[in-house]
Parts: structure tokens; sequence; C-alpha cells
């Protein structure tokens, strides 16, 4: 087995032994690193996949992901936030029709909007208590039916005689 260092990729930066490394597009990433990136790489793929649908493009533009590192660099964005913003923006306030000329433009103008109404809907779903239904068992007997055909059948002789 490989005893040999290797740096970490993600945000330890930290020395770690070969064997342990996962690989994300070629670089190593730590166990505790690893899901970190991957859901940022996952994250990324969903937004760029959603510009797609919103925008009717095969792949998002270079102005768009010269914006999109913008968002994440310069502004603290995350790609799920931006991908909220822009299903908020064009799916649920229908506010404006996407442009591809203009990118991402609308994303600052919507971002603590769409996060606020994102919050509050998680709110009001954490606060709504569904009351499960209270179920009684009732217990009941099956009535005892008698057949009573036979006795009235039978011709009591004694009778008869008398």
């Amino acid at each position: 087995m490989s005893n040999r260092l290797v740096k970490c990729y993600g945000t330890c930066e930290q020395k770690h032994r070969q064997s342990e490394m996962q690989k994300i597009s070629g670089k190593n990433y730590c166990p505790q690193c690893y899901p970190v990136r991957a859901k940022e790489q996952k994250d990324r793929e969903d937004l760029t996949n959603l510009i797609k649908e919103v925008y009717n493009i095969p792949y998002p533009t270079g102005y768009m992901l010269k914006q999109i590192k913008q968002f994440t660099e310069e502004r603290g964005y995350k790609y799920q936030g931006i991908a909220a913003t822009l299903k908020y923006v064009f799916e649920i306030k229908r506010a404006a029709k996407p442009e591809q000329r203009f990118g991402l433009s609308i994303v600052p103008h919507y971002y603590d909007e769409a996060r606020e109404y994102y919050s509050n809907l998680t709110k009001k779903r954490n606060s709504t208590v569904i009351q499960k239904p209270t179920v009684k068992v009732l217990k009941m007997q099956a009535p005892v039916y008698q057949n009573n055909y036979r006795e009235k059948k039978l011709i009591n002789m004694e009778e008869l005689l008398k």
C-alpha cells in the first residue's frame, strides 16, 4: 500500500495518505472535505441545469458563468441560493421574462427576498401540526343465531294423547 502523503484540496488543506483520499475532477479530498465538495459540485450542476431550462439554451453563456463565479466569491451567495432565487423570480413571482443578454443580473435584486420567502415557507411547514386521526376500536360480538327449526318440527306425542 502507498504511504505517500498528498494534499487535500478541500478546506483543511492538510496532507493525508493517498489511500484515504477520494477524487473529484482529478483533485484529492480527505474524508471530511469530500462530502462538502461533492454537495457543492452537485449544487453547481443543478444550477446550470436550471439555467439551461429557464433560458432555454444548451449551456450557460460565459457571461452567466462569470456572474455565478462573481456571486459566489464576492457576495458569498451559494449555488443553491442562486438556483432558488431564479426559481422564485421566474416560476413563483413571474416578475420578468428571462433574457439571455442580461444573464443572471436579476439575482442580486431578488436574492434576499427569495431567501425570506423560502424561510417563511419552511417556518409555515414546520408550524403546521398534522393531527393523526384517533382510531377507536369497537369490540362487538356477533349475535348468536339460534336455530329453532328443529324444535318446531318435533311433535310432542304426550300432548296428542291427552
